[in-house]
């Protein structure tokens, strides 16, 4: 009698895991037949399709309870019969198909029972065929595993075929003939078994199946396999074949994918390769293998086609129709497809492949978030570019591989000759077309069909045609990645295909870089869009890939070398050379080493001196007449061995050159009159000849990060009489600047990071034209002379760092001292003392003390100053400031009493330290003019409650809810007090969660709805010496800079990790304010405190676009950054900068 059970509502639950709860109760209490477990929400419908498609492939036996199918298709048969024939023809053909097949291949003795193996792999199929020939019933051991069939047939409703292949099926049913004999041998020696065999037998071949007697065994072969497939419910396993070695790789994905793991959550993994390797099979494999796991599934084929064509959305309908079949998708807008996408999807287990993705874009607007969807979803992503994969973030990626050298000679062998085994005679010319295809599977089936049928001759007249021009139908898919990339890109593939396969990183990297082709990045994005490789530190392409390459140059302009971007072959630069063209448009030439140019005539050297475009010359070979009068102004790279010319050309400007490498070369001299020399990074350079001071027309001088060299000399009579530019920096052994007397207009001179300089030579002084000089982080650095003043053109003095530097000896100054000083650095110095002189310095507009050991401060400090750093001076106890007429309201960044330098804008802010507790009094400020006079802060914290109405904790956020003010206001001034400490410790505003690193240690934010713009302090975190100590932040921002007010942004402090806020606040300065004699009472602003968690005010959204503070809001301002652009690009032509500015 059937039972009752009351089952809960479906409610969207998972079709698998309910069924295989229902059936697991059922077979607990032996009614599976015979109990209506139908959820009633589910129509009959419905629930004869779960019945019919997921059932089947679940398995519940009585020891192992729930388990998930294996296999596709279990072949029980009569191994001498069949094995090495009928059944190993019907294995290739279901294998081919991607169809998973147990075959036992061992050789078993009469009489040996069943494993306990192939009992457990029979109940983990999904399909079995059982093969009966003459002599299968004599072998107990395939009647267990017939009993073993038949148990799971009735039980797991596992399909079964029965297969006659030379035997009537009416003795098979009726045990008559050859299985009588053998079933009267078996009830006289195993008589308990015998009677569960003929009811087995029986049931089974009382199946439809197929009689293969008298039949074409191929033909009845094709049948069995599309039946399988049927009853498999494979979507593409008819549509794909020959899919030799597919197996491990399937398996290795579904490891990956975790399919028995409901704990995980949704996983995403991806599948990249080069185009052409298989990518999408493997996934239509993998599709078929599991996708009856899965509640709904969709398998979205060449996604980047479909969003060409109509955007995500056309996606997402293909997605909502295969899997929810969604009706009338077509009515309704994109918000709402993206609505039903959200809602609707992550209430079932899903599955989607999504096929051929070229930019993360096109998953991310499909509005598919893995962590919403619901538990043991899959989603399975197929891509070129491995960071695509990984950006979208994929729990793993499978990387697709070659095939192995035998599956690709079978399935080159399926191709060309219709069989697994080759004609006779062709061994030889097999192994040349697979070494062309290099086991790349799409190369491997071209070739293979397009030589079908052909005879010896054509096979080598075809191999001789795809070594010059290679198959199209393999070029036309693999030049789909090539056309992805940028257009830096497509030259780093274009050398590597010409130039450098197999070659080393470091090699390739030095070549790439002087070409200024960044392979820093463009080397690792080649290889995440699978287009080169990278083993053992060297560089391989594809050699379908490689072909590509020069096909794409060489069909720039077909049989013209000359016009050609590149030249590898020395046929071709001879052809070239030869050639009546007006000159060779080559940008590289690299010639093989190994090319004999015994057979090629001398070549003239003119041609060589047309050359206008080259920029790598790499040559092994002394084949010319003549002497060069030019090279290409544009070579950045060059390596001639055996150069044979004495000298280089007298007219060749070698601006761009790098790297110049002429082993056993017949140079006798460098070339008369370089402008430039770059030895930048030598660092096995200790001495540099000091005929290098006769070179007059030496503009630039560069030995920057030469580690090893110990001195530079230019000679006793030096005539650098042209140099401008001298680079020194991080050259770590030099102790001594050189003798600088013949440079007579030098303008910059770098020798920052020379760890060991101790004196600067008195020459120094002479430099009537020197513009910028920078000692920074010379550590062993005590002073630098007396003259340094006589620079009339100096506008920068950089010293940070300098940490034994103790004096700036100014008492020298004469009537007209530095008079260009802009900017003057002595932060992070030994000083103690500041001369009262510095006040003389009337162009100094910026000045940094930050660090330094100082008591006092002169009063004549801040005659026009526009910056003053003193930040980190913790012995500083007195500082007062004088007014001057020109000190006005302005706005930027820093402490700012003069208008008139175009690049600082008004306005200011000023970092100072404090001895006291943080609620002691500070007397700094007392001193600062105009709105500081005395009028506004007078001591500080005491004075901030009065003159502050609007004061906060760390970490509050407050907003400026109405931007219309009463009053006549100019600006507004923020303060914060906050302490350092660089051992991290809990407070009211601990900053030890962040979630993200802040852009920026400390700054104060203005934060609205997508952007985040940012007023940062410059303070290091990261010195010890600074532990603990207390400061006071004081920024004032002018009205027409205060856009804040207008966007209702959230106002607050950010600071990183070793940096504690203690209290900040804001007020309006109004003009009332600056015309009287005290600065009045705070006014009340319509703020609101806006209320969010603690790591929303200590970490920033990523998300979120982030922003120096926006200054640049009226035509002077625009007018200050045309100006400084056109600073630096002036810096630029001189080699000062390594990029052009924008």
């Amino acid at each position: 009698m059937a039972a009752k059970f009351e089952i809960e509502k479906f409610n969207g639950r998972n079709f698998f895991l309910w069924k295989l709860k229902i059936r697991e109760i059922l077979r607990e209490d032996n009614c599976l037949d015979a109990i209506d477990v139908r959820p009633a929400d589910i129509t009959d419908g419905k629930w004869k399709e779960m019945d019919d498609n997921v059932v089947a492939n679940l398995h519940i036996d009585a020891n192992d309870g729930l388990s998930i199918v294996k296999y596709d298709v279990f072949i029980s048969f009569r191994g001498p019969d069949t094995r090495n024939s009928f059944v190993d023809h019907l294995y290739d053909h279901l294998t081919r198909k991607g169809i998973f097949v147990f075959k036992d291949d061992k050789s078993l003795q009469k009489g040996e029972s069943i494993s306990l193996q192939l009992l457990q792999a029979i109940k983990d199929s999904r399909v079995s065929i059982i093969v009966f020939s003459k002599d299968y019933a004599s072998s107990t051991w395939c009647l267990d595993e017939m009993a073993a069939i038949d148990e799971s047939s009735r039980r797991l409703k596992q399909v079964v075929f029965p297969v006659f292949y030379d035997i009537d099926p009416s003795h098979v049913r009726k045990r008559s003939g050859a299985y009588e004999d053998a079933f009267v041998l078996h009830t006289k020696q195993c008589s308990d078994k015998v009677d569960q065999w003929r009811t087995a037998m029986t049931y089974l071949a009382g199946s439809a199946g197929w009689d293969v007697r008298n039949q074409p065994e191929s033909v009845m072969i094709e049948e069995m396999v599309q039946a399988v497939i049927e009853k498999l419910g494979h979507t593409y396993s008819a549509s794909i074949d020959d899919l030799f070695g597919i197996q491990p790789h399937i398996e290795a994905l579904e490891g990956l994918l975790r399919l028995q793991s409901e704990d995980d959550g949704c996983r995403v993994v991806g599948i990249r390769g080069m185009d052409g390797i298989g990518k999408t099979a493997l996934a239509k494999v993998l599709y078929d293998r599991i996708s009856y796991q899965f509640d709904a599934c969709c398998f979205i084929e060449n996604v980047s086609k479909i969003y060409e064509d109509g955007g995500a959305v056309a996606v997402q309908k293909q997605i909502l129709c295969r899997t929810i079949k969604e009706k009338n998708i077509d009515t309704y807008s994109p918000p709402n497809i993206s609505q039903i996408m959200r809602n609707r999807l992550c209430k079932i287990k899903l599955l989607i492949v999504l096929d051929n993705v070229e930019q993360l874009e096109q998953l991310e607007e499909l509005d598919i978030q893995p962590v919403f969807l619901h538990t043991g979803s899959r989603i399975i992503t197929i891509a070129r570019d491995k960071h695509i994969l990984q950006a979208y973030g994929a729990n793993d990626v499978f990387e697709a591989k070659l095939m192995n050298p035998e599956d690709a000679r079978k399935l080159f062998c399926r191709k060309a000759f219709k069989s697994d085994y080759p004609s006779s005679g062709f061994a030889e010319l097999i192994s040349k077309v697979l070494k062309y295809a290099n086991r790349l599977p799409l190369a491997v089936k071209v070739l293979g069909s397009f030589l079908f049928s052909r005879n010896a001759n054509q096979w080598n007249s075809t191999l001789d045609k795809f070594e010059k021009n290679p198959p199209n139908k393999i070029m036309k898919v693999l030049n789909v990645s090539y056309e992805g990339l940028e257009q830096d890109e497509k030259e780093v593939f274009l050398h590597v295909a010409c130039f450098f396969n197999g070659e080393r990183r470091d090699y390739v990297s030095r070549i790439l870089d002087a070409c200024g082709l960044n392979p820093g990045i463009n080397i690792p994005l080649l290889a995440e869009k699978s287009l080169i490789t990278i083993i053992n530190e060297e560089i391989y392409m594809h050699e379908m890939l490689h072909k590509l390459g020069k096909q794409i140059v060489r069909e720039q302009h077909p049989d013209k070398p000359d016009l050609w971007s590149r030249m590898w072959l020395y046929r071709d630069f001879h052809d070239a050379m030869i050639s009546n063209s007006e000159a060779v448009k080559a940008k590289a030439i690299i010639i093989n080493q190994k090319d004999d140019v015994s057979k090629f005539n001398q070549l003239s050297t003119e041609g060589l001196s047309k050359m206008e475009n080259l920029v790598v010359l790499i040559l092994y070979h002394t084949n010319f007449s003549g002497r060069p009068t030019s090279f290409s102004d544009s070579l950045r790279y060059v390596l001639w061995n055996g150069y044979p010319f004495m000298s280089l050309p007298s007219e060749f400007q070698p601006y761009q050159l790098v790297e110049l490498n002429m082993p056993d070369s017949s140079i006798e001299q460098l070339w008369i009159g370089i402008k430039r020399l770059d030895l930048t990074g030598c660092i096995n350079l200790s001495h540099v000849d000091p005929s290098i001071g006769l070179l007059e027309e030496l503009v630039f001088l560069s030995l920057q990060n030469c580690t090893s060299l110990v001195s530079l000399v230019f000679g006793n009579a030096p005539v650098l009489r042209s140099l401008r530019v001298l680079r020194l920096s991080d050259c770590t052994k030099l102790g001594n600047t050189p003798d600088l007397s013949g440079t007579l207009i030098l303008q910059y001179v770098d020798m920052d990071r020379c760890a060991s300089l101790s004196t600067i030579h008195e020459s120094i002084g002479a430099l009537a034209k020197l513009k910028f000089i920078s000692f920074r982080d010379c550590t062993n650095l005590v002073g630098i002379p007396d003259t340094f003043y006589k620079m009339k053109s100096l506008i920068t003095l950089d010293l940070h760092g300098c940490s034994k530097f103790t004096n700036l000896p100014l008492r020298w100054i004469s009537a007209s001292p530095l008079q260009s000083l802009t900017y003057l650095d002595l932060s992070f110095c030994c000083i103690f003392n500041i001369p009262d002189a510095i006040g003389e310095l009337r162009c100094l507009e910026r000045l940094n003390l930050q660090g330094n050991g100082f008591t006092t401060v002169p009063s004549s400090l801040c005659y026009g100053l526009s910056y003053l750093n003193l930040s980190h001076c913790h012995k500083l106890q007195s500082f007062s400031l004088i007014e001057t007429k020109s000190a006005r309201l302005n706005s930027v960044g820093r402490l700012h009493l003069d208008l008139e330098p175009l690049q600082f804008r008004c306005g200011f802010d000023i970092v100072l330290p404090w001895h006291g507790k943080p609620n002691a009094s500070h007397p700094f400020l007392d001193d600062i003019p105009n709105f500081f006079h005395q009028r506004f802060v007078g001591s500080i914290p005491d004075n901030i409650p009065k003159k502050f109405h609007h004061r906060f904790e760390g970490g509050s956020i407050v907003r400026i809810n109405n931007s219309i003010m009463e009053v006549d206001w100019v600006g507004f001034l923020f303060y914060v007090t906050f302490e350092l400490n660089n051992h991290p410790i809990l407070s009211s505003y601990t900053h030890q969660i962040l979630s993200q690193p802040l852009p920026h240690p400390f700054y104060l934010s203005f934060e609205s709805e997508y952007t985040e713009e940012r007023f940062d302090m410059q303070l290091n975190l990261e010195l010890n010496k600074v532990d603990g100590k207390h400061y006071l932040w004081t920024i004032y921002i002018s009205r027409e800079h205060c856009h804040f007010v207008k966007t209702r942004a959230d106002i607050t402090f950010k600071a990183s990790e070793g940096l504690i806020i203690k209290e900040w606040g804001l007020r309006v300065l109004t003009k009332e304010d600056i015309e009287a004699s005290e600065v009045g009472q705070s006014i009340h602003l319509p703020l609101e405190n806006v209320n969010v968690t603690q790591s929303r005010s200590s970490s920033f959204d990523p998300t979120k676009i982030q922003h120096p503070y926006n200054w640049l809001v009226s035509k002077e301002d625009e007018a200050e950054k045309d100006e400084a652009k056109g600073k630096e690009t002036d810096l630029f032509n001189l080699g000062l900068l390594t990029e052009k500015p924008q």
